[in-house]
């Protein structure tokens, strides 16, 4: 077999261009390979020309077989191409493709061109067809993003084992990933991956569980529960339970105690409400009585006005009495006439003069009208900044949290406008905060999701207070059915962003969550309410954990 291998040539191909001659098949396949022949090929298989096999083989109008290539370069050589055999001029209209030859080379029979590798012998015309399946053929991994080379025998192993860019199933969630990404994911991110409680405590549970955990976690910080009545205890959870039950009657004390100062506020504030009732009477009826004054001068003028058009009518009269007069005086009537005419025009000197001094009075008297106009305007409101001082003490809250009532729920999302809350604190001395809602959405979520915010406002005691602000949020839409199928996102303010800083304006940009829940589910959930009589319940919490009453 070896001296039979010695002795049959090899052919180097190149894949051609297919015009002005047909190329064959098999030429992009076999590009740039050597195929070796089991046996020695006989010399009518071998091209005059170049010396080559002729493994695309073209006959000339004189009879003679040449290779393709051959053939291409007699062509573009045009009239002055001849055979190299009898001399006879090659045109190209007469040259065609010999298929006779083509179908005895190809059962010819042909080493792989993997060889020595593979050691299959097969037929030229099955060559194609075993590269496909050849365990020794160069084959690109399929994996996207994969560009190995190798072996087709090693492909699957390659595949399943060592490509970079295989996909695994996650061993949690079952959800496939690159094997580069699946440690990451399994270990950080993976919301089905079992993990120890990051408080050290015993228990693992589901990544997706930590949040509520923490709300039971033994070994988490709390406060007592009577903290808001005066009990300092900072301890781990177990601890604070034990401590709640063990300190039960000093608990008791303090919320007598707070129960004490309560009833005392809301004594003093009972107290200041009646005495701003006396004041709002007192007022009230000094607005009653400057409108009785304004009535009356409203009376006096329209008197005054009667008077004065009475007074004109007289004196208009008697101006054209004077010149009836005298036009008489001067022809008939005597000396003693006159005197009584002089008396008569001194009266109307007087009652003119009378006339002038009342239109003075007239004058002062709108200016008096004028006067207590303004000054009712005044009270009025004063009395309208009262009322609005008296509902914001009503409403506001100083413990942290916020239950907000928005109405009209569907007029406020067809109207596409922000909805803030009222403020609240705290502490009495704390934070001064406030919800804004976009029942519609805002920016990307318009049409979409309700979007919800809290913003930091401008408070009386900031310059004592630490900034940035630092405390967790947790924002909630509460269900109206009982179910407590509750609606929460929570944030913590990492101190760069300039929405925690302290406020140089009335209030700082609102920060929050812009796809809170989705329309759908706000609208039609499954197992909750909330949306009912067209009213939405909003809930802000400010964990004030490590906050100090000034």
């Amino acid at each position: 077999m070896a001296a039979e291998e010695n002795e049959c040539p090899t052919l180097q191909l190149s894949k051609q261009s297919s015009d002005p001659v047909k190329s064959w098949e098999f030429d992009s396949v076999l590009a740039n390979r050597t195929l070796s022949f089991v046996s020695r090929v006989d010399e009518r298989y071998l091209c005059p020309a170049c010396g080559g096999i002729i493994l695309n083989p073209h006959q000339t109008g004189c009879g003679h077989i040449f290779c393709a290539k051959c053939i291409r370069k007699f062509i573009e050589n045009g009239d002055t191409s001849k055979c190299p055999l009898d001399g006879i001029l090659i045109k190209s209209e007469e040259v065609f493709q010999d298929n006779c030859c083509k179908r005895e080379l190809l059962n010819l029979d042909v080493y792989c061109t993997n060889s020595p590798d593979c050691t299959h012998k097969i037929s030229l015309c099955s060559l194609q067809n075993h590269l496909k399946v050849c365990q020794y053929e160069l084959v690109k991994c399929v994996n996207p993003g994969c560009t190995d080379i190798l072996l087709r025998k090693d492909l699957t192993d390659h595949q399943q084992n060592h490509c970079l860019f295989r996909t695994e199933l996650c061993r949690f969630c079952r959800s496939p990933y690159l094997i580069t990404q699946l440690p990451d994911h399994e270990k950080s991110v993976c919301s089905e991956a079992d993990v120890q409680c990051p408080n050290k405590c015993s228990q693992v549970l589901k990544r997706n569980k930590l949040n509520g955990h923490k709300d039971e976690c033994p070994e988490v910080e709390t406060d007592c529960m009577y903290k808001q009545y005066g009990c300092t205890v900072r301890d781990k959870r177990g601890q604070v339970k034990i401590h709640e039950y063990t300190e039960f009657s000093h608990h008791v004390l303090l919320v007598l105690e707070s129960n004490k100062k309560l009833s005392e506020q809301v004594d003093q504030l009972q107290q200041n409400l009646a005495l701003q009732e006396g004041e709002l009477k007192e007022k009230n009826l000094l607005v009653a009585n400057l409108n009785r004054e304004v009535t009356k001068c409203d009376n006096t003028l329209s008197a005054l006005q009667r008077s004065m058009e009475e007074q004109q009518e007289c004196v208009s009269s008697v101006k054209r009495e004077l010149q009836d007069l005298r036009s008489v005086l001067e022809a008939e009537l005597a000396k003693e006439e006159l005197s009584a005419l002089r008396t008569s025009l001194d009266s109307l000197r007087e009652q003119v003069v009378m006339t002038q001094s009342l239109r003075e009075h007239l004058g002062a008297l709108g200016q008096t009208c004028q006067r207590h106009t303004r000054l009712l305007d005044i009270h009025v409101e004063q009395l309208q900044c009262n009322e609005q001082r008296f509902r914001q003490l009503e409403s506001t809250s100083y413990d942290g949290k916020l239950i907000w009532k928005v109405h009209d729920y569907q007029r406020r999302k067809d109207a596409g406008t922000p909805l803030n809350s009222p403020p609240f604190y705290t502490g009495r001395s704390g934070y001064r905060l406030s919800a804004r809602v976009y029942p519609d959405g805002e920016g990307t979520a318009r049409g979409t999701h309700l979007s919800l915010y809290v913003m930091v406002m401008r408070g009386d005691f900031d310059s004592l207070l630490p900034w940035p602000f630092r405390q967790s949020v947790t924002l909630t839409v509460l269900d109206q059915s009982g179910s407590r199928n509750h609606i929460n996102c929570s944030f913590t303010p990492d101190g760069i962003t300039e929405s925690f800083r302290r406020p140089t304006a009335d209030s700082n940009a609102a920060l929050g969550f812009s796809r809170f829940i989705s329309q759908t589910d706000l609208e039609a959930p499954r197992n909750a309410v909330y949306i009912r009589d067209d009213t939405l319940f909003i809930k802000v919490k400010v964990d004030t954990t490590g906050l100090e009453d000034l």
